[in-house]
């Protein structure tokens, strides 16, 4: 492929390799659990206040069904979420690169030699997970596997304002966020260890595609395998985008599309019942 220039180069790692995987564990701990405790709070208190306003008693809350409960959240309650934990993301990212180890930015992928090559990269990129994620789903549905992530979203027929809050954090903040964590910190950390390893890159690539699809691994309670399986395959290609470019404009524009054009597709669904009865 010849629409990108040959990435920079990465800096060494300042570090051994043993500190190096050590510091990876601590933070992608540290981000997860962060992010997790966080969100539990979060819903905890929300739902406290909520279920004041809407009258309902607080011992009640154990009874109510996942719908009454998303309907408490909203769109705005999981936009709030989604923000905080890629606050976390990022927070945890940039500081272990720029503040502990007095790197640039840069090797967190923060560049954009050629925005344009870039973003078409990502497009294409884009594309492919569209295409994975439709094959590996489809393959799941026939094998009578199917994963219930849209019953956990705040999405109500009707409801375009709440809609489009929350298409602005599934589309935006959680690509952002997110790569900067799993392919800008991870991935790039265990690339420049792996150097000319073949073995290395491979498993730098596994890792990284595995703890993001791992992440993700609470956002369904019903046929996990077809949630894991594809967020595995479109980390190998966003990682790829990361790798090949030296960026992370090709990952998030791909991340943006995959997420913005699948959330798109759901609520056609859910604005026009009868349309996917599986909705």
């Amino acid at each position: 492929m010849n629409t990108l220039d040959a990435p920079a180069p990465r800096l060494p790692l300042r570090v051994t390799p043993r500190a190096a995987i050590g510091a990876l564990v601590a933070d992608l701990l540290i981000a997860l659990g962060t992010a997790l405790a966080l969100s539990v709070v979060f819903v905890g208190l929300l739902l406290v206040v909520r279920t004041a306003q809407a009258g309902i008693d607080l011992s009640a809350i154990g009874q109510l069904n996942t719908q009454k409960i998303m309907q408490l959240i909203g769109a705005d309650g999981m936009v709030a979420l989604l923000l905080v934990q890629n606050l976390v993301f990022i927070g945890v990212a940039v500081v272990r690169v720029r503040v502990l180890r007095r790197e640039p930015l840069s090797v967190l992928g923060f560049s954009a030699p050629h925005p344009l090559r870039l973003t078409l990269l990502g497009i294409g990129l884009g594309l492919l997970a569209l295409m994975l994620n439709g094959i590996v789903g489809a393959l799941f549905v026939s094998s009578g596997i199917r994963q219930n992530q849209a019953a956990l979203y705040p999405l109500f027929p009707g409801d375009f304002a709440g809609q489009a809050l929350f298409f602005i954090g599934a589309a935006v903040l959680a690509p952002i966020g997110e790569e900067v964590l799993f392919r800008g910190y991870l991935f790039g950390s265990l690339r420049r260890l792996a150097g000319d390893s073949r073995t290395g890159i491979m498993i730098a690539y596994g890792v990284s595609a595995m703890v993001f699809a791992l992440s993700h691994s609470l956002a369904a309670t019903e046929g996990l395998v077809g949630l894991l399986v594809p967020s595995f395959l479109i980390g190998l290609v966003f990682a790829w985008g990361f790798d090949r470019s030296g960026s992370l404009i090709p990952a998030i524009v791909a991340h943006a599309i995959n997420n913005g054009v699948a959330l798109a597709a759901l609520l056609m669904c859910i604005n026009n019942p009868g349309m996917c009865p599986q909705i």
